[in-house]
This record gives C-alpha cells, sequence and structure tokens, in this order.
C-alpha cells in the first residue's frame, strides 16, 4: 500500500505526463503527493522555484487531491533522498527527461543516484511513452534473489490493489560459447533455478491474492534484450526489477539492465532495492 508519494518536478511537459500517472496510482492508493522542486544553491529567484510546485499542485488538486509542497536548494539527487527519508516517502515518481533545474542530470546522475540510493521504489516513465493505468499486466523479472524478492512484493501489492495480471520471468543468459564452458548438468542446474524462481514467484503472488499469474523462462543472450522482448510481446505496462541480483541478471542488473531499462523502456520501470543493503555508500 502506498500512502506517501514523491513527485519531483522541474515543470517540464515530460514531468507533467509522468505526474499523471503518479496520481493514478495515488487515486488507486488513497495516497498523498508530495511535489517537489530542487534549485541550484546560487538560484536566488524564489519566484520560479515557487511557480514550479504550483503548477504541478494545482493538477493535484484537478485530479481530487490535496497535495504538500515543498522547494530545495542543493544537489537535486541529495535533497530528493533526503525529503524522502524526512517525509517518509514510500515511492519516488520520476520522469527520465527533464528541461530545467533537474535537465542536464536527470537521465544521468540525479535518476542512477535516486535508483541506487533510495530507500523506497522509485518509478521511472518516459515522457514519451505510452503511460496506461490500470495496467493491462505487471512484469517481473526474476532470478530468485533476496532483491528480486523484494521486488516482488512491491509488484504484487500494486497487481493487488488494482486487480491486475502479473507475470514472473526469468531469463537465463547463454553465448555462442555455452558448449565449450559449461556441462550439460551445469546447465541443467541453472535452467532449474530459473523456473523454481519464476514458480516461487507465482505461489507469492497467488497467496497475495493475485488472480491472473503467470510465468515464462527464456532464454537468450542478453537480458535487456529479452526482458523487454518479452514487454514488446505481451500486454505489459509497468517492469517492476530489483537493482541487484544473484543469478542471470546478476552483474549487469544495475550497471547495465536496469539503466537500460530505465533509459530506454516504453513502459514505466520500478526499481527496488534489497532493504539490507539500504546503507547509503
Amino acid at each position: 500500500m502506498l500512502d506517501r508519494i514523491l513527485f519531483p518536478t522541474d515543470g517540464s511537459a515530460g514531468a507533467m505526463s509522468t505526474l499523471e500517472h503518479a496520481l493514478d496510482l495515488a487515486t488507486d492508493h488513497n495516497a498523498t503527493v508530495h511535489v517537489l522542486t530542487v534549485q541550484a544553491e546560487d538560484d536566488t529567484d524564489e519566484d520560479a522555484g515557487t511557480e514550479l510546485v504550483e503548477l504541478a499542485a494545482d493538477r493535484v488538486r484537478e485530479r481530487g487531491h490535496t497535495p504538500r509542497t515543498a522547494i530545495r536548494s542543493g544537489r537535486p539527487y541529495r535533497q530528493i533522498l533526503e525529503y524522502a527519508d524526512t517525509e517518509d516517502i514510500d515511492l519516488i515518481v520520476m520522469p527520465t527527461h527533464g528541461r530545467t533545474g533537474l535537465e542536464r542530470l536527470l537521465l544521468g546522475s540525479v535518476t542512477a543516484r535516486v535508483i541506487r540510493l533510495a530507500d523506497v521504489p522509485v518509478l521511472t516513465a518516459c515522457p514519451d511513452a505510452e503511460l496506461r493505468y490500470p495496467y493491462r499486466r505487471v512484469l517481473v523479472p526474476t532470478d530468485g534473489s533476496r532483491c528480486a524478492s523484494a521486488a516482488l512484493d512491491v509488484a504484487v501489492g500494486l497487481a493487488s490493489v488494482a486487480d491486475v495480471p502479473l507475470t514472473a520471468l526469468s531469463v537465463v543468459e547463454g553465448s555462442r560459447n555455452d558448449a565449450n564452458v559449461r556441462s550439460s548438468v551445469s546447465r541443467d542446474r541453472i535452467d532449474e533455478r530459473a523456473h523454481d524462481a519464476v514458480e516461487t514467484a507465482a505461489d507469492v503472488a497467488r497467496e497475495a491474492s493475485v488472480s491472473d499469474v503467470s510465468t515464462a523462462v527464456v532464454h537468450g543472450s542478453s537480458v535487456h534484450n529479452e526482458i523487454e522482448a518479452h514487454v514488446a510481446e505481451n500486454p505489459i505496462d509497468l517492469v517492476v526489477v530489483g537493482t541487484h541480483g544473484r543469478t542471470g541478471i546478476d552483474r549487469y542488473l544495475f550497471g547495465g539492465v536496469t539503466e537500460k531499462l530505465v533509459r530506454t523502456a516504453d513502459v514505466p520501470v520500478l526499481t527496488v532495492r534489497e532493504p539490507d543493503e539500504a546503507a547509503r555508500r
């Protein structure tokens, strides 16, 4: 259940389109929407910051919610994280591109740092993407790791509240040289772990009363490509993924797979960190 949603904004068209998605979630979860803008420390134009938050706040009110607004100054990612901690935020929603304020950093260091360091899930969406809600289906890539389990819990909660289907997907990564470096026994064990991971995820979802649950195990040389292919071939409207993994998507998950999904996915991507790795580096 989401009680408090944080929306950092720079007033761009991309930010405003993503706000609509945040408000869809807020309506279903009866959540309070927090609107935050971050100004540079040397920016003395306080009216500009007020205009940005009020632009978004007006839309929040139009959708029937009472917003909480804030203006901070400093490094954007630090201010976003500190605000989320102070206000006990449950979900951060932000676009992958901006226009002013966060523009130069949003896709790169700001978004990456918020995803990597936030103690709460972070939902990012490309402004050009078609943002559907309620979701037709939620996709959870899983390798059975603790971080994947944390992502699954979030996905199950969203699917349950919205009463939408969920798919658990495991990607078995291979290469043309597999036959030379892996025995058939080893490959069988990897396949077995992948099937165990999705079946365990499916059991968790069914126990949480998600009525429509499916599983898929696919093989390919690129985890990122296989996830995006599954999204393209199925009515997926949200991908929920952990930022670290154990097998299959382990060494790629934040630096490669998750970052690529955040940058290029045609649907929103919700990232979740493993709870006991929440201490910031």
